[in-house]
């Protein structure tokens, strides 16, 4: 037993499996890319690994960058959906607090009024599967931001770190990413396969074990426009480990919509 404990990187990774497939079941996993503007090739790189793997993508899109190319390149995909990623990706907290759009510093009314505008401005993109979903820039965003986005028409939060409920009092869903294979301190670069596969097993088995949500998702992050090559191997790797023999299943954050309830 003392040998498992330390097991790390993809070994680490085949016990939790492992485990998951000893109790009858099958672990959950979304997939969330950020920043999108327009197409690339490096979009197109995202979106082949989607495909190849049949693991649906959600990008969150920054509304006031968003190129009229975009709505084209997205036709043809079925299983990638578009949520709004704040509005032009701003920071507006003063000096010595962490980066936000939409934090706690900034007037509210300025704030919905961004959101607002942000919206109208994808479905004047015509966007194909958009979502009312926010995804906060640097995911960060005020209590009371969250309390009025109901009001303003989302129905789902998407931030980071392992959520503390599927609801808000509110009734808006939330569920978040937990894995980021970018260091993003002193410049984007790839965190490494260890410490990236350790986000991955920590939360498999702090919901297998009761310690986190085990009904939210397992969720990747990535940022195709601030990916280096070992980042891109890593990507792939892990997509093929999680939907390969004994792995897990991708969903999407529309069924979780349709259902009316954040479980996987």
């Amino acid at each position: 037993m003392a040998l498992e404990a330390d097991l790390t990187g993809w070994a680490a990774l085949e016990r939790e499996l492992s485990l998951w497939k000893q109790a009858g079941e099958i672990p959950t996993f979304w997939w969330r890319d950020d920043d999108t503007q327009g197409p690339t090739a490096a979009l197109d790189q995202l979106i082949g690994l989607s495909d190849r793997f049949g693991a649906p993508l959600h990008l969150a899109a920054v509304p006031k960058g968003v190129e009229p190319a975009l709505a084209a390149r997205l036709e043809p995909c079925d299983q990638v959906f578009v949520v709004q990623h704040g509005f032009a990706h701003i920071n507006h907290e003063p000096k010595g607090k962490r980066a936000s759009e939409i934090g706690e510093s900034r007037d509210l009314s300025l704030q919905i009024a961004d959101l607002r505008a942000g919206w109208e401005m994808l479905l004047a993109a015509e966007l194909p599967n958009l979502l009312p979903i926010v995804a906060p820039p640097w995911n960060r965003i005020g209590p009371r931001t969250v309390q009025a986005l109901p009001q303003v028409g989302y129905k789902m939060l998407t931030a980071f770190d392992p959520r503390l409920s599927a609801k808000t009092p509110e009734g808006l869903l939330q569920v978040n990413c937990h894995i980021d294979p970018v260091r993003w301190k002193e410049g984007a670069a790839f965190r490494g396969t260890d410490k990236t596969l350790q986000q991955v097993v920590s939360h498999l088995a702090a919901r297998r074990t009761g310690q986190a949500d085990r009904q939210e998702p397992t969720g990747l992050l990535t940022h195709h426009l601030q990916t280096d090559t070992a980042t891109w191997d890593f990507v792939e790797a892990l997509l093929d480990r999680l939907t390969g023999e004994g792995g897990g299943a991708w969903i999407t954050l529309a069924s979780l919509l349709k259902q009316g309830q954040a479980n996987g």
